[in-house]
């Protein structure tokens, strides 16, 4: 069951590719500061120790789990008594590369871990990643708590999956980029009320190198209500603006807002058919 009140801290992160010191010392100063503002749960975006985007070469950046990334992690959790989930670059079994979410509770121990499941091959993460084959729900004290990495979130079928597997708050982290703000705009207030559950999202921000291609990560991390509302967003960053590392902080209504959503629209998951869904899983 959700708490009657949780505090949400939600890195909006800059990262700098290939250079983990860097990006775990500047972590460490915004867990720390997140600390001082009470969070109860801290989010961290896809691949925030390496940067998402510079080369599609991870391989020589994974790290295993439990390894030296979730060890900063549960560290830190420990040490300011708080949830933390945050993305990382695998290392699985037989060397295979996955990109991973991870829940560390706030005693330091693992508690959940997501493999992305939908590999986005507009930019040609197929070539390297090797996506999940499941989605991850887990019980915590602050409810049933679902994970997604980045275009799992743009696919209806993976947020309508954690609905029915119980979740009540849904921790999608990504490395979105322009010009797909339309996309994260639309698609992701109505995935949280179609499905009446809270939807938090951490994106990163920056501008990067993909093929000797720009690109341009935009940010505007947001908190969504399960009535599709916006409880709060960090700042947008249009191309060639200023990308800085953003805490937003948001104590929410947790129990009360979900409870009141379920009376109300609870019927978009009650009223299901799954008898002529069957094309739904059907391969074209």
């Amino acid at each position: 069951m959700m708490p009657e009140s949780l505090t949400i801290g939600v890195v909006q992160f800059n990262p700098r590719w290939g250079d983990v010191e860097y990006n775990l010392a500047h972590t460490s100063e915004l867990l720390d500061f997140a600390s001082r503002q009470r969070c109860d749960i801290v989010v961290l975006p896809e691949m925030w120790p390496t940067g998402m985007y510079g080369d599609l070469d991870f391989h020589k950046l994974k790290q295993p789990i439990p390894g030296p990334f979730t060890e900063f992690l549960s560290q830190h959790a420990k040490n300011h008594s708080m949830f933390i989930i945050a993305g990382i670059p695998e290392r699985g079994a037989n060397n295979l590369l996955h990109n991973t979410s991870v829940m560390i509770d706030d005693q330091g121990a693992i508690l959940a871990k997501h493999r992305k499941v939908q590999v986005y091959t507009f930019l040609g993460e197929e070539k390297v990643w090797t996506p999940g084959d499941h989605y991850t729900v887990v019980d915590t004290k602050f409810g049933r708590v679902g994970l997604l990495v980045c275009y799992d979130g743009d696919f209806p079928e993976s947020w309508r999956i954690n609905a029915l597997m119980g979740a009540d708050i849904v921790f999608h982290i990504s490395a979105y980029e322009s010009p797909c703000e339309n996309w994260w705009n639309k698609f992701y207030p109505a995935a949280a009320l179609q499905n009446v559950l809270w939807a938090v999202l951490c994106n990163t921000v920056g501008d990067a190198v993909l093929d000797k291609n720009p690109l341009h990560l935009f940010g505007r991390s947001r908190i969504i209500a399960p009535d599709g509302e916006i409880e709060a967003e960090a700042p947008y960053v249009p191309p060639g603006g200023k990308c800085e590392s953003y805490l937003l902080v948001k104590t929410i209504d947790a129990k009360s807002r979900l409870d009141d959503a379920r009376r109300k629209f609870g019927n978009f998951v009650r009223d299901r058919r799954p008898e002529v869904y069957g094309p739904l899983v059907e391969s074209r």
